[in-house]
């Protein structure tokens, strides 16, 4: 009939604001005679993918900016520094950003693992005595707090007790840190006069 093309337009028109770019691939993708729910269908997945662009352009601006920023802040702290050579630019470090560089490795090297360990209760008591020398001390306090974690209890500050099966990541870590030489691990199957601390 005479004036559906229009009518269906105008009824689009009517309830959204439209991209005529939009709408006009929405009719023409549709094909002649198409029914409302078709053009509608057609225009609502074309909007769709622009808001899709859109969103994905948005969040490539912001990342493009927090690089800039960050090559900024680097520059500005005398870290890195911008060269040319054969109309290409490039980035080296500066002496004061390979110190930089070598205090993070080394800080990343010296990172202790997570002393946080999945705890299984075990029937037998277990006791564990380390002698970590003075020059680990921030070694030995990490390993105070992995046996405080897995609910050991502190007879001195180098002997811990508890019921506790030792997780084995426990003990990965341990060799990770080059620690097993200064710690012991018994277990008991007899109780003795540490019963009443557990």
């Amino acid at each position: 009939m005479k004036g559906d093309i229009t009518l269906k337009i105008l009824e689009i028109v009517g309830e959204t604001v439209v991209n005529t770019i939009d709408l006009v691939g929405a009719i023409l993708s549709s094909g002649y005679g198409a029914s409302y729910g078709k053009i509608q269908y057609e225009l609502s997945r074309r909007q769709s993918d622009r808001e899709i662009k859109s969103f994905r352009k948005k969040i490539y601006n912001q990342n493009k900016q927090k690089y800039y920023n960050l090559i900024y802040k680097l520059k500005r702290d005398n870290l890195i520094k911008e060269n040319t050579e054969k109309n290409k630019k490039y980035f080296v470090l500066t002496e004061k950003g390979e110190s930089k560089l070598f205090d993070l490795l080394a800080r990343r090297k010296n990172k202790f693992p997570e002393n946080i360990y999945n705890k299984e209760n075990g029937n037998n008591l277990i006791i564990v005595a380390f002698d970590i020398p003075e020059i680990e001390k921030r070694k030995r306090e990490w390993v105070r707090a992995a046996l405080k974690n897995l609910d050991f209890k502190m007879i001195q500050k180098s002997v811990w007790v508890g019921k506790v099966k030792i997780p084995k990541q426990f003990l990965d870590d341990l060799l990770k840190l080059r620690l097993i030489d200064f710690v012991e691990i018994f277990e008991v199957s007899k109780s003795g006069s540490l019963k009443h601390i557990i």
